[in-house]
């Protein structure tokens, strides 16, 4: 198998998400994350919604309790006007190493393994410490759960 490495290094613009913010343990996040993103879906437009993809941010893990905050959302204008039951994320603008994800969403734990503990090592890049994420658009069917998914990896000029 090839080394994983990304499509392209981008300067991503800061962004305000809104969405469904939850805690996952390690060993059951693919059933539970999937709940989540079918909770998000249900939720249909944000209020100030820009665009239609749709965003899962890796935002913090706690190793010795095998867990992580994750959350489903949508770029939004501002965060006024949304109720308090939603999630709000300050994504700063940042460095980004960006890969295409083409296999099932039930997959893309690969490729963040990859990413972490092959393509960082090998690049000359640090990780930059800040939410990174994936990015769900119209290439992306979420009846099927498949399609091209892009993944976001923060990092740190090399």
């Amino acid at each position: 198998m090839a080394p994983i490495a990304p499509d392209r290094i981008v300067e991503g613009p800061a962004m305000l998400l809104a969405g469904l913010r939850r805690v996952h343990a390690f060993a059951t996040a693919a059933e539970s994350i999937t709940e989540q993103w079918r909770a998000f879906r249900a939720i249909g437009t944000l209020p100030g919604q820009r665009g239609t993809a749709a965003y899962g941010v890796l935002c913090g893990a706690d190793p010795q309790a095998q867990t992580f905050e994750y959350m489903t959302g949508a770029e939004v204008a501002s965060f006024d006007g949304l109720s308090a039951e939603y999630g709000r994320m300050r994504i700063p603008a940042q460095r980004y190493a960006v890969f295409a994800h083409r296999g099932p969403a039930a997959t893309l734990h690969l490729a963040w393994d990859a990413i972490w503990n092959d393509w960082i090592p090998r690049s000359g890049h640090q990780p930059a410490n800040t939410p990174e994420f994936e990015v769900y658009d119209e290439r992306f069917d979420p009846r099927t759960g498949t399609g091209l998914i892009e993944v976001w990896a923060s990092i740190l000029p090399a």
